[in-house]
């Protein structure tokens, strides 16, 4: 258990990583600024969710760990 639990802190501190560098190259380089709907604002949301998803499995595992 000890092993999925580091696995699982290592992947939330890598995505952190796409998160805090990418969300900024991601807004820097839009093709296009005033649609709502581009690639780039949806693979943001993409990182952002699979983030959010990963700090609750973390929260699951801690409690058993």
């Amino acid at each position: 258990m000890s092993v999925l639990s580091s696995v699982a802190v290592e992947a939330l501190l890598f995505s952190s990583l796409l998160l805090v560098i990418g969300v900024p190259v991601l807004y820097m380089t839009q093709s296009d600024p005033s649609d709502r709907r581009n690639g780039e604002i949806k693979k943001i949301e993409i990182i952002g969710g699979v983030w959010f998803h990963l700090v609750l499995l973390n929260g699951l595992l801690s409690s058993f760990v």
